[in-house]
């Protein structure tokens, strides 16, 4: 089925297919959810990353006052949400300590992923968060304290 469309003088002729114009925002909503979609993995990529980062750095942050005397270690809550910031920061990533608990610290981070075709149907952005969980331990191999 199609359509002809003429002009007053009858110089130009043209056709539009109505499939083919039903299909363009269909084509650009599906290319939407393959670069959008890709964009929000990414993201989740980010968040992942940067939270076990944080992680790690703000369990090495342990009360030096207990290890000197050889107890097991224990996070400084204070120090462990100072280094986790810090390395959030420089990730430029929002997030932070979420918890500390002895010797294991848990951090959550968010990313938000600016959308770049799902704008056209109104998504703006992707919000994606992460968290990660990191642990003190006297060595190499000595997972429990």
């Amino acid at each position: 089925m199609s359509w002809r469309l003429r002009r007053s003088q009858g110089r130009e002729r043209g056709e539009i297919n109505i499939l083919a114009a039903g299909m363009v925002p269909a084509l650009i909503i599906a290319i939407g959810l393959v670069v959008d979609g890709g964009g929000r993995l990414h993201a989740q990529d980010e968040a992942e990353y940067a939270a076990d980062q944080a992680a790690r750095a703000a369990a090495q942050q342990i009360r030096i006052d207990r290890a000197q005397r050889g107890l097991p270690p224990e996070v400084d809550p204070n120090r462990a949400a100072q280094a986790a910031a810090e390395t959030l920061g420089v990730l430029g990533v929002q997030g932070g300590v979420t918890g500390v608990d002895g010797a294991t610290v848990t951090v959550g981070t968010e990313v938000t992923y600016r959308t770049t075709f799902l704008t056209l149907i109104g998504i703006s952005s992707l919000t994606v968060s992460a968290d990660a969980e990191a642990r003190a331990v006297r060595g190499i191999g000595q997972e429990e304290s």
